[in-house]
């Protein structure tokens, strides 16, 4: 079978599917993976052969459109944003999409970019196979006001989801309305949750079903949660992810540090940050491990080496179960990461699925969670002293024992997409 992957976003939502991937290619299938062209490259050293899919990561995250647009108080300023991502490469992307899926016998994306997967799918009569990294569909379990650490009756809950498709469905109409006439495709009256459900085929929920009590029970064989999804060592060895020997120096030089590393997720005020940072450390007398990632978060700071180590990217599975304790920004495989490694968590969410990381991550003892926005020395320390209390190194320890393995994970990921294959062969 032939797979078209197509994934939006950033490292951390292309990582898992090249993980599925390398799977799905080592069953004999043909994967080819469409990636933002920032991205080929790392996939080809995981060894999957990748095209440029839609604009760079860095330049759209780093845009006034996502930097202020899409985060300002003003609704209409934000549903205004959310319009003009989806034009901006909605056309470009529905193409190469096009392109790359002739002949191909199914899609598979991610959550970033699921209209213009959809799309082509009806077009190509070929199944796409959703493959999410958080609970974003309609549930009693999980809410969408985690933002406000707020626990709802599950009606509340689910009314959440409801109200949110269809803000951004009418936030995003016009411009979808647009695309589907330019494919020759009927125009849709719903969100593209509902529409996607219809098909039939099983939406891939990629992370720990430990996380969010009942909702495996809940979704069943229409969501099934698989467990987190992560490369193999020699394909992390292959995008660059090796650990200096000088790192592994310092950290066996003192206690073990808390790392801090934010992703892809810049800061409004790096300064700030770099100072709750510090100050923080200092008052709870531990050592930093900071990873700037490629925006260079801290590279221009007055520090002490022996306290705070700054580094760009590291090998999470080297490092962090040489940590202590974690600070992020919430993303899935930042919190995947720090719970195969039994590290107590701080999330400084920024937006999207963070929020519900950061409150589920609370819900089961391991840290806490507050906005970035609202990080401040004494914030910042009061939440750390939270990580780092007898109770929450306990529950990550226990948690990090009944998380399912990576390589199960990413075989009941393939699994899926084979018996969804081989079921709509039968049917045809």
């Amino acid at each position: 079978m032939r797979i078209v992957m197509a994934m939006g976003g950033s490292r951390g939502d292309v990582q898992p599917a090249v993980a599925l991937g390398t799977e799905l290619r080592s069953r004999g299938h043909d994967v080819v993976m469409a990636v933002p062209p920032n991205l080929v490259a790392f996939s080809e050293g995981a060894g999957l052969p990748g095209h440029p899919y839609g604009g760079s990561t860095h330049d759209l995250l780093d845009s006034d459109l996502i930097r202020t647009e899409l985060k300002s108080r003003n609704p209409v300023r934000r549903v205004r944003a959310i319009s003009e991502i989806t034009v901006r490469g909605g056309r470009a992307m529905g193409q190469q999409l096009l392109d790359l899926t002739e002949g191909a016998d199914a899609i598979i994306a991610g959550s970033a970019g699921q209209e213009r997967a959809h799309n082509v799918s009806q077009v190509r009569g070929i199944p796409h196979f959703p493959l999410h990294y958080c609970p974003i569909r309609r549930n009693h379990q999980v809410s969408l006001l985690a933002h406000l650490g707020l626990d709802v009756p599950g009606v509340v809950a689910d009314a959440s989801w409801l109200v949110g498709e269809q803000i951004l469905w009418l936030a995003s109409r016009r411009a979808e309305h647009r695309l589907s006439d330019e494919l020759g495709l009927p125009r849709a009256s719903g969100p593209y949750a509902t529409r996607i459900a219809r098909t039939g085929v099983p939406e891939i929920q990629a992370y720990d079903p430990a996380l969010f009590p009942g909702l495996a029970a809940e979704w069943g064989a229409r969501r099934p949660l698989t467990g987190f999804l992560n490369l193999a060592a020699a394909q992390r060895s292959g995008v660059g992810d090796q650990t200096p020997a000088e790192l592994l120096t310092w950290i066996a030089a003192g206690p073990a540090p808390v790392y801090a590393g934010f992703g892809s997720m810049l800061p409004g005020d790096p300064e700030a940050l770099a100072t709750a940072l510090t100050e923080t450390a200092r008052a709870l007398d531990v050592r930093l491990l900071v990873a700037g990632g490629w925006s260079g978060f801290m590279s221009g700071a007055d520090i002490d080496p022996s306290r705070i180590r700054l580094v760009g990217h590291v090998d999470h599975d080297t490092v962090l179960p040489l940590c202590r304790a974690a600070i992020h920004h919430g993303g899935a495989g930042s919190v995947a990461a720090g719970l195969r490694a039994g590290l107590p968590t701080v999330v400084t969410w920024v937006g999207a699925d963070q929020p519900i990381w950061g409150r589920a991550l609370v819900g089961v003892h391991v840290g806490a969670s507050l906005p970035m926005s609202r990080v401040t020395t004494p914030a910042l320390t009061e939440a750390l002293r939270t990580a780092l209390s007898d109770e929450a190194k306990l529950s990550a320890e226990t948690l990090s024992r009944h998380l399912i393995s990576p390589t199960k994970a990413v075989a009941a990921a393939a699994d899926i997409v084979e018996q969804g294959l081989e079921g709509r062969r039968v049917l045809d």
